[in-house]
């Protein structure tokens, strides 16, 4: 069983919503130190202020590329990349190009993920956004073990902005890892409770979950590790 400290590092905490103001990412920075979570995951623009605001508190800044549809140009992605990096954050989410995937314009698909590992080298995890909820299940393993087979950290599930994962879709990303990489769960509705987030942490091998509700998940978490002892 996870202590809350421990519990409380398998989540970023995201914040993504396109009417955030200063003082939102401030407040989710805030939170963020108080739970001690993984990162705090914004857009690109507001990457530098919460670089500033988590200096210090071991809570790492991590921004999203390509957000959300996965369709800017390649070369506006590797800008969007080098920039985050040289603020300093810990990890970066991409988006994959989605059209490019169901066309099997594989050489587009690889050449993206190639250079979002070389970019963010080992001071920078790399997140790969799936948004499964477009991929049929023969899409979500090939990109799984081609995600792998590249080097990526994570394979991660949705952005939020459209379909919902599913159990089953976490199954497949799961039933094809290889390696060190590891999945990261996002895009789940708001009510995402603490038993689901147990089941998926103890049976589906999901080593990160992203939802702006981190901080109320570690309080319940610990309501339930006080009331077991």
């Amino acid at each position: 069983m996870y202590t809350v400290e421990e519990f409380a590092k398998h989540f970023d905490l995201a914040y993504l919503a396109p009417n955030f103001q200063e003082k939102d990412i401030i407040e989710a920075c805030n939170i963020a130190k108080r739970y001690k979570v993984a990162n705090v995951n914004v857009n690109s623009c507001w990457a530098e202020l919460v670089k500033r605001e988590l200096e210090g508190s071991g809570v790492g800044a991590s921004a999203v590329i390509g957000f959300p549809y996965g369709t800017a140009i390649s070369k506006a992605k590797y800008v969007e990349l080098e920039e985050m990096v040289k603020i300093g954050c810990k990890a970066c989410d991409m988006v994959i190009n989605i059209g490019a995937m169901k066309d099997k314009n594989y050489s587009l698909v690889e050449s993206e993920i190639k250079e979002f590992v070389r970019i963010c080298g080992k001071d920078c995890a790399t997140k790969l956004i799936f948004e499964v909820g477009f991929l049929t299940d023969e899409e979500i393993a090939t990109l799984t073990k081609m995600s792998c087979s590249l080097g990526i950290n994570y394979v991660k599930t949705a952005t939020g902005s459209q379909a919902f994962p599913d159990i089953k879709q976490v199954r497949i990303m799961r039933d094809n890892l290889s390696g060190d990489t590891k999945i990261k769960v996002s895009g789940v509705p708001r009510t995402f409770t603490l038993p689901a987030v147990l089941y998926m942490f103890e049976h589906l091998g999901v080593a990160l979950v992203g939802t702006r509700s981190a901080g109320t998940l570690v309080d319940a978490y610990g309501k339930y590790i006080a009331e077991k002892k």
